[in-house]
């Protein structure tokens, strides 16, 4: 017989689902009421549970624990040694690491008591001297002088010092100034001064003491001249800045010792500068300053005059050094007549003393107060010995300027010496003169290395 065909199932042909069938599948799995109730618990526990110790702790922990194992009673040398024949060996540690060791409580610090201080032997003046005795001789020891040639004399109630001042290290204004200072810090009041030639004489009084005092400051060098000293000289090349090519390569040929003075608004002035930076040679800056017949005799452009304000020249000056700033400082071109004004001088060093440049004063007249506002102003300063190059660069001015300069040597320690860089002509001199310099001893030092005055503490 034939298979009777299988009816299609319908949804109304399919056999129902018992109801407890349907209950089962709606019912919720454990498993996710485990994990959410095991979830509550770990963030439960993460909020109730106590916070680790502070560092501190930490290390008190540790070393509590540490004392705890020392204080166990060691195990027996056989368990131990089996111990320690099972655990693998360590490969030795590196020099470069550092060894790791227990932390042990630190030994008790015995108590130092502060050493005494060395008690010091205050200097006392002699007997039949007062302690304005002791002052003079202590400020004549900083300047140098020896012992024996500051003379006293004493007459009534007057006590007169005669101090011999090394010209070729200071002159009697500078020595002034320390004196002046010394003794006033000491309670004497200056209540006289004059001032000569080679010559200044200074009167102080104490209320506290009944003499009156004197000192004559005067120039002698003979004293000084049992110390040996080197000649040396120092040259400076005025009035770079203009000139380029082999006239400006024959200069650099020169020795480095040999130091430029370069105009500070010329074409090639800032390329000078670097240029003699790269050599190892010193540069200051040529500074013209007001000539006397200005402006009949011109400096050139941006100089300083005698009508210009104090913010002027400070701000004039500022402008060069910050454009030249290789220069370890300024020489003024011309100024016969602005080296004359104080007032003018002090401004410059002002300036200068703030940028920590020094000055070296061209001398182009007798009467210049630069060097000496200078040296009031505690800055360090140089001036011009002699030129080179005038009235001219013949032979025999070379021969008369030779002498000049082995005279000069004679009471100076050091001379300084400025030439000019204007045509060939002037090179050929320059190393013509330099040549017999060297052949009559003298050894050529930078600007830069002349021996800084030590300036005593009067402040």
């Amino acid at each position: 017989m034939p298979k009777a065909k299988a009816k299609p199932i319908t949804k109304k042909s399919a056999p129902k689902r018992s109801k407890a069938k349907k209950i089962k599948r709606r019912r919720p799995r454990l498993g996710l009421y485990l994990l959410a109730g095991l979830g509550t618990v770990l963030i439960m526990w993460a909020l109730i549970r106590e916070p680790l110790p502070a560092p501190r702790d930490l290390e008190k922990l540790v070393v509590q624990e540490t004392r705890e194992r020392v204080a166990r009673p060691a195990k027996p040398a056989k368990e131990a040694k089996s111990k320690e024949a099972e655990k693998p060996k360590r490969e030795p540690k590196r020099r470069s690491e550092p060894e790791q060791t227990e932390p042990v409580q630190a030994p008790a610090v015995a108590k130092i008591e502060p050493e005494k201080p060395i008690p010091v032997e205050t200097p006392k003046p002699k007997a039949g001297e007062t302690d304005l005795d002791l002052v003079i001789r202590n400020a004549a020891e900083k300047l140098g002088v020896p012992q024996s040639a500051a003379r006293r004399r004493k007459q009534d109630n007057l006590v007169r010092y005669s101090v011999p001042i090394d010209r070729a290290q200071m002159d009697l204004t500078y020595a002034n100034m320390i004196f002046k200072g010394e003794m006033e810090r000491a309670g004497a009041t200056m209540h006289k001064g004059t001032d000569t030639r080679n010559k200044q004489t200074l009167s102080f009084r104490h209320k506290n003491i009944p003499e009156n005092y004197e000192l004559d400051l005067y120039y002698d060098s003979s004293i000084y001249k049992s110390v040996q000293n080197t000649k040396t000289i120092t040259i400076v090349v005025d009035d770079f800045g203009g000139i380029s090519g082999k006239l400006l390569d024959g200069f650099f040929e020169l020795d480095k010792e040999v130091t430029f003075a370069v105009f500070p608004d010329e074409a090639h002035s800032v390329s000078t500068m670097q240029r003699a930076t790269l050599q190892g040679r010193d540069t200051i800056i040529h500074v013209p300053m007001e000539p006397i017949g200005y402006p009949r005799i011109n400096p050139g452009k941006n100089a300083i005059l005698v009508q210009h304000t104090e913010d002027r020249i400070d701000k004039m000056l500022s402008q060069f050094i910050n454009k030249m700033p290789d220069c370890i400082g300024i020489n003024n071109h011309m100024g016969s007549l602005a080296t004359n004004d104080s007032d003018v001088m002090q401004a410059v060093m002002n300036t200068l003393k703030r940028h920590d440049k020094l000055f070296l004063d061209s001398r182009t007249t007798n009467v210049s107060v630069a060097y000496q506002t200078a040296q009031k102003t505690h800055l360090r300063a140089f001036r011009n010995d002699i030129f080179l190059d005038s009235p001219n660069i013949s032979q025999s001015n070379m021969e008369a300027k030779i002498n000049q300069i082995i005279r000069l040597s004679e009471s100076r320690r050091h001379v300084i010496a400025i030439t000019h860089c204007h045509n060939q002509d002037k090179l050929d001199y320059l190393k013509s003169f330099i040549q017999r310099l060297k052949k009559a001893g003298y050894i050529l030092i930078p600007l830069s290395e002349i021996g800084e005055r030590d300036i005593p503490e009067i402040l």
